[in-house]
């Protein structure tokens, strides 16, 4: 199953979730009425009475739909409280178990090895950096959580960085990644909301029983049916809501174990070791702490951990995870059986491939030639989605040729936005008038600071711009929401300062800023509603137009291009725009409508996409640059494309 299929599907059991919600919601409908009916019939006459044929001398349709009314408010409201609660992404969940955010710039080696594991893994697999929280807790776990890639964080325990090895980590995070591609992170909060609407009535009943201790009534002989008729509502509605959840969490756990095994397996074809994610495992089952994490909130995330973080009478009916050993024994057919007993790491650990910074340079070189590069449309859209281990090497790689003064700047908020005013800059004709709006504008001391990466810039490589890009993005993300506001301003007056956007300028507005907007929730995540390309032809036409004339010079050879890629995916009503009617305003419009497709017609896009860049099979870095920009707008994660 490819990306686009795990993403179709995440979004059909979300339509199921949906549908046994409403089952439940039913359910508990009838129950509560019953319930109602009992104890009217009891404070009437004294008498317990089960007898439907009794009961309905009780029934009264205005009841029966007031009670309904209030059970839907009930856990509806629940449900939104709790989806709300968690609307900020994988930070609310990340915070909620504790878990206290590792800055970019720590000088803690273990903070610092999970930190460059997680950076290398995610632009090589073309997804958006994860803020990562440390749980300090002794047991080996991990989770991913959040709505969307770009609003994602990883949470990881103390115990899991300083006993697991760096590959053990890729292992760890290479299954968390996974989660994200297959779209269970969205599932997860929801069924989050869900059941904590369900549980909400036998809180209700709860309370009910409590309130009964402190009331004289109960101890009233005149008083005394209509007492324990308000008891029996409140034990009621105690036993109908757990029994509610009871039945939610053997759900969660069902439905948890299926994808933890495919996690698992792709965890292994990530990194193509089975010994990583294997080893991991194995660590758990020896420690003594194991992968129990001890918040009080943890049985609530349960099913979105690394491995089981709570320890259950009901262990094997509400297991959100598989048994450890058959997980083993899924990815190693030849395991002993021994359980390995972990020790802290406490040496550094070499960086795999560490070198001087021209043998870095060197390796980078020949691993971009010995390296799959874009031949195919088909090829590049089968990348969506993927991790491989050449991958993260060669980003591995590729970092250490980025100066160490900037790479050191994107690690930090404040001196990142430094380096994007830099780039900025160094994409204007008219330098001194962007240097007026930053000095104006930006805090103290940031102006200088531009300028001393902006000549640092101008000697830059252009495929190492990017990945520089996706750091300092990951960086940003610690900025308050005013500092945002103020970067966010200053970005944009740059670049509408002469009066006209480049593509170059785009490619930095489009990239940065949509990411931001979404971490910080001024851009909500774009819904799936388009079902057929016909739907968006006027914005698919705009989008393939301009890739056109940006990777091919010649008119005609744009033409030839544009009908390459309406060929691939069978377009023929598809007409090329004239270059001077196109605009970058008409193509953020199309982008966001594009963006409002169904999963599985991204693909369709994408390949056209790469089918124009391919046309002269002479991609250029600045089409695959823009083919990039597009396939992170779509929430398609594209690996770093190589020409």
């Amino acid at each position: 199953m490819n990306f686009f299929e795990a993403q179709d599907k995440a979004r059909r059991n979300t339509s199921v979730l949906i549908l046994l919600f409403v089952c439940a919601v039913a359910g508990l409908v009838v129950l509560t009425n019953l319930l109602i009916l009992g104890v009217m019939a009891y404070s009437k006459t004294g008498v317990l009475v089960f007898s439907p044929i009794e009961l309905q001398h009780y029934f009264k349709w205005d009841v029966f739909a007031a009670v309904a009314f209030g059970i839907c408010a009930l856990i509806f409201l629940g449900s939104l409280y709790k989806t709300l609660q968690l609307s900020t992404g994988g930070r609310a969940v990340a915070e909620m178990l504790g878990g206290q955010l590792i800055s970019q710039n720590t000088h803690d080696l273990y903070e610092r090895k999970i930190l460059n594991v997680v950076e290398e893994m995610a632009i090589a697999a073309g997804m958006p950096i994860p803020k990562v929280y440390l749980l300090d807790e002794i047991s080996i776990n991990a989770f991913a959580a959040g709505k969307t890639p770009a609003t994602a964080v990883i949470g990881i325990t103390r115990g899991a960085v300083t006993q697991l090895s760096r590959d053990e980590l890729q292992g760890v995070i290479g299954h968390e990644f996974s989660h994200i591609f297959n779209g269970d992170m969205k599932l997860n909060i929801r069924l989050m909301g869900v059941l904590h609407g369900i549980l909400l009535i036998g809180i209700i009943g709860y309370y009910i029983l409590r309130s009964m201790r402190f009331s004289k009534s109960s101890r009233n002989q005149k008083g005394g049916n209509a007492a324990v008729a308000i008891l029996g509502l409140g034990f009621g509605l105690m036993v109908i809501g757990y029994v509610g959840t009871f039945f939610g969490q053997w759900i969660k756990a069902v439905v948890s174990r299926q994808r933890e095994y495919l996690a698992d397996a792709s965890a292994v074809q990530f990194t193509r070791n089975k010994d990583s994610i294997a080893g991991a495992l194995k660590k758990i089952g020896g420690s003594g702490a194991g992968s129990v994490l001890n918040a009080a909130t943890a049985p609530e995330y349960s099913h979105a951990y690394f491995a089981n973080g709570v320890a259950s009478y009901w262990q094997s009916l509400f297991a959100t995870h598989p048994p450890l050993a058959k997980r083993i024994k899924n990815i190693d057919p030849l395991w002993d059986g021994k359980y390995i007993t972990p020790t802290y790491i406490t040496e550094r650990e070499t960086e795999p491939g560490t070198k001087d910074k021209s043998q870095a340079q060197k390796t980078t070189a020949k691993m971009a030639i010995a390296a799959a590069v874009l031949s195919a449309a088909d090829q590049a859209v089968a990348n969506v989605g993927t991790l491989s281990q050449e991958s993260v090497e060669y980003v591995h790689q590729l970092l250490k040729t980025i100066p160490e003064n900037l790479r050191n700047a994107a690690q930090e908020a404040w001196s990142a936005r430094a380096v994007i005013y830099a780039v900025l800059v160094n994409k204007q004709k008219d330098h001194n008038e962007a240097w007026s709006i930053i000095d104006q504008f930006a805090d103290k001391d940031i102006p200088g600071f531009a300028r001393i990466y902006q000549h640092e810039m101008t000697q830059l490589d252009d495929k190492l711009k990017l990945p520089l890009l996706e750091l300092c993005l990951n960086s940003l993300r610690e900025l308050s929401e005013n500092q945002y506001r103020q970067f966010k301003e200053i970005v944009n007056k740059i670049i509408t300062a002469d009066k006209k956007v480049d593509l170059n300028e785009w490619v930095i507005q489009r990239f940065v800023l949509q990411q931001l907007d979404e971490h910080f929730g001024f851009r909500k995540p774009a819904k799936a509603k388009h079902a057929f390309l016909g739907a968006v032809k006027a914005d698919a036409e705009i989008l393939l137009s301009l890739i056109a004339y940006v990777e091919h010079d010649n008119d005609d050879e744009a033409k030839k291009a544009f009908a390459a890629g309406k060929k691939e995916i069978g377009a023929g009503a598809f007409n090329m725009i004239s270059r001077n009617e196109l605009e970058l305003t008409a193509l953020n419009k199309a982008l966001d409508s594009l963006m409002q497709l169904k999963p599985l017609l991204k693909p369709r896009i994408l390949k056209a996409c790469a089918a124009i860049i391919l046309a002269d099979n002479q991609p250029t870095t600045k089409g695959i640059e823009l083919m990039r920009t597009i396939s992170s707008c779509l929430d398609c994660p594209m690996p770093p494309l190589r020409t």
